[in-house]
Order: structure tokens, then sequence, then C-alpha cells
């Protein structure tokens, strides 16, 4: 039988940069960049569930300012897995900050324009 890791392990096994936040009434990992952006992992609050986790990235920590900036589904739920697909989100943050989109107007427009 396959042990799918409880948010508690995942949280752990991550490391100091997770923590565990409840973001629209479900228990979430949560990390943030430092650069604006933040990304909320959901999916793993249930360790009998073998759902995947699907990866937010948001900018913005204000409830009413932030937004969805792209979404990653079906991410295997190990840490390791985990922690590859937030790499590449920092790394795409990064590269829409150098590109000038560091702000949610900018963000806005280029989402849906």
């Amino acid at each position: 039988m396959t042990h799918y890791p409880s948010l508690k392990e995942l949280e752990e096994a991550l490391g100091p940069g997770y923590t565990v936040r409840t973001i629209d009434l479900e228990d979430c990992l949560y990390r943030d960049f430092g650069n604006g952006f933040n990304v909320e992992i959901s999916g793993c609050s249930d360790a009998r569930s073998k759902g995947e986790a699907t990866l937010y990235l948001w900018f913005g920590d204000d409830m009413c300012d932030c937004i969805i900036v792209k979404t990653v589904h079906d991410v295997v739920r190990c840490a390791e897995k985990i922690d590859a697909a937030c790499e590449e989100l920092y790394e795409y943050s990064q590269s829409l900050i150098a590109q000038g989109y560091a702000d949610r107007r900018s963000l806005f427009n280029l989402k849906y324009n």
C-alpha cells in the first residue's frame, strides 16, 4: 500500500521555508518567496487521499489585492516533487519581475489581455 505523507510530514520534509496556513478553509502548505510572490500548495491536508497537489502562484498577500498568476496541477504528493515545482514557480516569478511584471495591475493585464 502506498503511503501518502500527511501535511505535517510534508512540512517537516520540505523544511523551514514552508509553513501551514489555512487558505479558503483548507490547511495548505505555504511558501513566501520574499519577492512579492508566494505559493499555496493545496490538496495535501488529507493523508488518506491519493490526490495530487495543486500549486497556486500568488502575487500579493492582502486578500483584496492578491492575484493568482499561475496554477500547476497534478504534482505528485511528495516533498521532492512539491519542492521542485515550487522552485520552478520561484524562477518564473523572478523572470516576471525581470520583465517588469512586479505589481498587480501589470500581472492582471498579462494574464487577461
